[in-house]
């Protein structure tokens, strides 16, 4: 059983210029993860592009990259297609790490590859934390789960659950999949609730394949979405 850390990593993002490749100290975005995902034991480190400038910045770091230009409707797809061309097996595990989770810790990627390595039932995961913060609530980049009481998610989205009280949960920007199970992904049709939400792992619960959400404490990774919110990863690298 291999496991593969993928990171696609697109140039342009609609939301942030060129994100990726933005300094967050003396690092860019994309180095700042890669680093991350290097710490990863016995992991094989890809970082998957359509851009030769974000492929310079693997090979500084001594990574496996791959070059696409084909278009892919999200990261899962092109994270299937790369793990396909590095020969990928029905039970290695593929975690799509989205390149511009910065901060996230080492040790939660570690704690979601172990549980789709000690679960024969498990072939999807993905992390999530408690929050009581409204501001994230409010948040449309701050996606919302509804969970079951073993853990599968319900649904997410990104709009305000009005049934939620004080505490909910958030997502992360991470998934792990068996390569199987991202095969059979890869095949499936964009469903309706994916388009809407522009949230690729709804088409996964449309399809009624379960996500395992492995929850995690003291979250500081930040999603850079916005302007604002690469001043914040600044202001707490320089810090």
């Amino acid at each position: 059983m291999t496991t593969f850390i993928i990171l696609p990593a697109r140039l342009e993002s609609s939301r942030l210029s060129k994100k990726l490749i933005q300094n967050i100290g003396d690092k860019a975005l994309i180095e700042h993860m890669i680093v991350c995902a290097k710490k990863i034991n016995n992991a094989t480190v890809i970082v998957s592009t359509d851009s030769k400038i974000i492929q310079k910045y693997a090979d500084k770091h001594n990574v496996e990259s791959l070059f696409s230009a084909k278009k892919f409707k999200n990261g899962s797809e092109r994270c299937y297609f790369t793990a396909k061309k590095f020969k990928a097996e029905n039970n290695d595990i593929i975690i799509n790490l989205q390149a511009d989770e910065f901060n996230i810790d080492p040790n939660n990627i570690r704690k979601l590859i172990r549980t789709l390595k000690l679960s024969e039932n498990i072939n999807v995961g993905t992390l999530v934390y408690e929050t009581k913060n409204k501001d994230e609530y409010s948040d449309s980049n701050c996606v919302k789960v509804i969970v079951d009481k073993q853990l599968r998610a319900i649904t997410f989205t990104r709009k305000p659950i009005t049934s939620i009280g004080s505490k909910y949960l958030i997502h992360l920007g991470v998934y792990g999949f068996k390569f199987q199970t991202l095969e059979t992904y890869s095949m499936l049709k964009e469903c309706h609730y994916e388009k809407e939400e522009s949230l690729e792992q709804l088409r996964l619960i449309w399809n009624n394949i379960s996500i395992h959400c492995v929850q995690i404490k003291d979250n500081k990774s930040i999603g850079i979405n916005s302007a604002r919110d690469l001043r914040k990863a600044r202001d707490i690298y320089e810090y």
